[in-house]
């Protein structure tokens, strides 16, 4: 269950894409939403084309207003002043947020692309999961409520870190009844030195399937005794590729995953994997950076 969840803006109806699903998610589990925005101070003072405070907090109070038309549940403004990916992280620590939703593109606040930008600055702060949005070319004034997650693909690697994913994705998918498929790639090329990729010396696929299934059959069991709708699939190939198409091709409309698994040939490395999985996916993705890695960072 979700008491808080915030929404960053920028300014952009890019940064405005994530509001339909935040709200949904706030009336499904009568939460509160917050809606900050980074203030223009650092641009300001470096002479960089900014608006002033005032219409910072006019904007974000136009947003409430909108979002009041379609719920009357509670809303909160901030403007917060710093480098962004701190403002928002200290924000969000300090008011116990639960779940941040935000726009995998925007401008100014939260840049182009989101990797080596705020919001993947924020995947390695937070402490609570994150929930992003592809934009799309919808105007998102109308904020028509997004349709109820039914099918959540949660990719894991066989690490304990990657399992991390699995309360936050429960906590989202109950909310709508969602069915959840665990799904486990086998890649069966490593790299060699740069020069190419090549199956390990000792590679047995059969008995790394086994592996990846029984694994698989474990956590599903866990998830099956708390009442859930779970099925299982192993695949053979690049992970980032392999969920990829396991999502189109059966409907899953939303991709969770840890940010952080196990290292090492022939494995599914989620760190370097959520990157193609944002960039590539046409669906929403729940980020969640394992606790275990951020001790380690």
């Amino acid at each position: 269950m979700y008491h808080t969840i915030l929404v960053p803006l920028d300014g952009s109806l890019f940064s405005e894409h994530a509001l339909p699903l935040a709200l949904r998610t706030a009336q499904l589990s009568n939460a509160a939403l917050t809606l900050v925005r980074v203030s223009d101070s650092d641009r300001r003072r470096a002479g960089g084309p900014t608006h002033d405070a005032q219409s910072e907090r006019a904007y974000l109070a136009g947003v409430a207003d909108r979002l009041m038309g379609s719920w009357r549940g509670p809303i909160v403004t901030a403007l917060l002043d710093g480098p962004a990916s701190e403002a928002i992280a200290v924000y969000a620590e300090a008011h116990q947020v639960d779940l941040v939703v935000a726009t995998t593109h925007g401008r100014g606040a939260l840049s182009r692309a989101w990797l080596g930008s705020v919001a993947d600055q924020l995947i390695r702060r937070l402490q609570m999961p994150v929930l992003l949005v592809r934009p799309h070319e919808t105007d998102p004034a109308d904020l028509a409520s997004p349709g109820a997650s039914q099918h959540m693909l949660i990719p894991l690697d066989g690490s304990e870190r990657s399992e991390e994913i699995i309360a936050p994705a429960i906590a989202l998918g109950q909310l709508t009844g969602a069915r959840y498929t665990l799904f486990e790639a086998v890649a069966v090329m490593v790299p060699d030195y740069g020069f190419g990729t090549y199956p390990p010396a000792d590679f047995d696929i059969a008995a790394w399937v086994q592996a990846a299934q029984e694994h698989l059959d474990r956590v599903a069991a866990g998830m099956r005794a708390q009442g859930l709708q779970v099925k299982t699939e192993v695949s053979v190939g690049p992970p980032a590729i392999a969920i990829l198409d396991y999502a189109r091709d059966h409907a899953a409309d939303l991709i969770a995953l840890a940010t952080h698994g196990r290292s090492g040939a022939a494995r599914l490395v989620l760190g370097s994997v959520a990157d193609k999985i944002v960039r590539g996916a046409g669906v929403p993705v729940l980020l969640y950076r394992p606790q275990g890695a951020a001790a380690a960072s």
